[in-house]
């Protein structure tokens, strides 16, 4: 009797861990059916390509710009500022955080200015910077400045979460504080720094693009999605959009799968 209920527990979480995975694929599939059956009845009603196209119209918009090397050229240099916003906005976060974590006078200091960049209207510091700076440099200060305090948050909550026993028992036996930092600290909160990053960085390539479009940043996705307003090609916009949103996206969960086995490991 006893192997029968083993036997039958087993079987119940096998088939809860299937039924978890079917869900886990069937739930996103079914989403992105229902976001084109909205899509394309809201385009019958509008009866007009100026107004909304239909999802197979803007599929052919988006195949002729994957046709055309102005894409590949504004989509390119839209990524470098995206990269580069995103590695600086990041390092300045994690070390904010480290610093706070370690002094709580630290924290106080920089809080303010953390409440005060978390506040700045983005679109008046656009049209600002492009006073002090070129097109091209406004949107990635923008985008750093818009990025920096979710991060220095996600980072600094997860240096707090990082188990104090371990950290006063290297203390104890004398274990120096670079050794505690790249034995303890990061791999601690490297999944949750991985979490933070994916979603940063894809945070970063659609502010970015909006940044962009405001600065009329030459080269780039702004400056095609721009272009489009111009000449009412509403496929190509939404293109463009559907382009940025897919590849965030794809950003996101590729870290979200590191992270997840980076947890696995600790």
């Amino acid at each position: 009797r006893t192997n029968s209920l083993y036997k039958a527990f087993d079987f119940y979480i096998e088939m809860k861990k299937n039924r978890e995975k079917i869900l886990n694929i069937a739930c996103p599939i079914l989403s992105v059916a229902a976001i084109l059956l909205l899509w394309s009845a809201a385009a019958f009603a509008a009866d007009s390509e100026y107004i909304l196209p239909t999802v197979g119209q803007t599929l052919s918009a988006a195949f002729s710009l994957f046709k055309s090397g102005e894409f590949y050229a504004a989509a390119g240099r839209t990524f470098l500022r995206a990269v580069i916003a995103f590695v600086c906005s990041f390092f300045a976060a994690f070390a904010l955080a480290f610093f706070s974590y370690k002094k709580t006078t630290f924290r106080k200091i920089v809080a303010p200015f953390i409440k005060v960049i978390r506040a700045l209207p983005t679109v008046a510091v656009v049209l600002l910077l492009l006073f002090w700076t070129s097109s091209e440099i406004a949107p990635v200060i923008v985008t750093m400045l818009v990025v920096l305090p979710a991060l220095y948050t996600e980072l600094f909550n997860a240096f707090c979460g990082i188990d104090r026993e371990v950290i006063e028992m290297c203390s104890v036996f004398g274990v120096p504080k670079k050794v505690v930092l790249f034995s303890v600290e990061i791999p601690q909160i490297l999944p949750s720094a991985l979490y933070s990053a994916g979603a940063g960085l894809s945070l970063n390539l659609k502010l970015m693009v909006a940044a962009e479009v405001i600065a009329q940043t030459a080269v780039s996705l702004g400056y095609l999605l721009n272009k489009s307003k111009v000449y009412f090609e509403i496929a190509d916009m939404l293109a463009i959009v559907a382009f940025a949103v897919i590849t965030g996206a794809a950003i996101e969960s590729a870290f979200g799968a590191i992270a997840k086995k980076a947890g696995k490991r600790l």
